[in-house]
């Protein structure tokens, strides 16, 4: 359990409440200052960004030169802005990976199937992941889930339980006596997953939409007393 998580998690909820009587205006010149900051800090920290930018550093995003999944990966360590982090290094971590453990202390890493051939890699530091979970409960509070301190809820997970998928780091990360998670592999035999819901009677159930949708699910919906499906 991560207590700061948790508090960090909250504030920026609460904060991303506020935005939602956000007018046009005031949407668009937040969006631009963002866009504005995070060019700024690629362009200083990372050689690739400087170099294959150059000269289109105030260009729309539509004008910007392509960049394919394959090419950032075989330009991984240039391309990043922590001089610090390297493709082998991260490689290292990823293979050792059991839970919630970080990469050179401060940057939890994810990664994709690599089903297209090129697996993508992501490092996210604690205020990168905690606006990646306060995106996800705010999705929750939307409907109806209250999640917090001061209100127990149960989650249950349908999907991969490799531990480099981002919904198995999150599950790890969120993992508290305010939000027990109990993590179900989607690959189990569907009567397996029913009865593992049964026992656990989650308040919110998060699985894969192509799974959840399919009517051999509907025992799946009846067994357990989940409130929310995303």
């Amino acid at each position: 359990m991560n207590l700061a998580l948790i508090a960090r998690v909250l504030s920026m909820r609460r904060g991303l409440r506020s935005r939602e009587r956000w007018s046009a205006g005031q949407i668009s010149a937040h969006r631009e200052k963002q866009l504005r900051a995070l060019r700024a800090h690629a362009y200083q920290r990372s050689p690739f960004y400087a170099r294959f930018h150059a000269g289109a550093g105030s260009k729309p995003l539509n004008e910007l030169p392509v960049l394919t999944k394959s090419e950032l990966m075989s330009r991984f360590d240039e391309l990043v802005t922590d001089r610090a982090v390297r493709l082998a290094g991260v490689h290292t971590r990823l293979n050792a990976l059991k839970r919630d453990e970080l990469f050179l202390g401060k940057y939890r890493v994810t990664r994709t199937s690599g089903s297209t051939g090129h697996p993508g890699i992501f490092l996210s530091d604690a205020g990168e992941w905690a606006s990646i979970i306060a995106s996800y409960s705010r999705a929750q509070e939307w409907a109806g889930i209250m999640a917090g301190l001061t209100h127990r809820t149960r989650l249950a997970v349908v999907s991969s339980r490799v531990p480099w998928h981002q919904s198995a780091r999150v599950g790890a990360s969120v993992d508290s006596p305010f939000l027990p998670v109990r993590r179900f592999d989607s690959t189990e035999p569907l009567e397996a997953i029913v009865a593992g819901l049964d026992d656990w009677q989650p308040e919110n159930l998060i699985a894969y939409a192509s799974m959840a949708r399919t009517r051999r699910t509907d025992p799946f919906r009846r067994a357990s007393s989940a409130r929310s499906y995303s």
